[in-house]
């Protein structure tokens, strides 16, 4: 996968004043992929938005799916010194984003707990985006 986003300067404001989640409330974000993305070529220095919410479809970058789950994007800028590839968390759940931590490895067994235990669960065909509480998704 190689750099290809443009960033419009009015995406990345939109994405920058995007409403940050209560720091009390733990929400979770759908799996968008159980492994890393490979990126190539990125350019030191550069910012970038990095999906948090698991729900773009330009992965692993934001492209505004987040909008109404209260699960903002993560504002990152590229190391300044020349990388040729970074893995990137696609899982959503690393311990140091956006880099992937492997913590996708033991993550599947987790999520099907969480879902299955969801208290929200009656509400899983109603819900349009995204179950916060579990990280429940429709025909994801």
């Amino acid at each position: 996968m190689t750099d290809t986003t443009s960033g419009s300067q009015q995406e990345t404001q939109a994405v920058a004043m995007a409403i940050q989640p209560p720091v009390d409330k733990q929400l979770y974000p759908a799996v968008a992929m159980y492994g890393p993305c490979n990126v190539f070529d990125l350019q030191p220095g550069k910012v970038k938005f990095w999906c948090r919410c698991g729900l773009s479809k330009k992965q692993p970058w934001c492209d505004g799916s987040h909008k109404g789950t209260g699960i903002t994007p993560l504002r990152w800028q590229v190391p300044p010194q020349p990388q040729r590839l970074y893995a990137l968390c696609a899982c959503k759940y690393s311990a140091d984003p956006p880099l992937c931590d492997a913590t996708h490895t033991n993550l599947p067994c987790q999520v099907l707990q969480r879902q299955g235990a969801c208290s929200h669960k009656d509400k899983h065909e109603k819900s349009t985006k995204l179950c916060t509480g579990c990280g429940w998704v429709p025909d994801f």
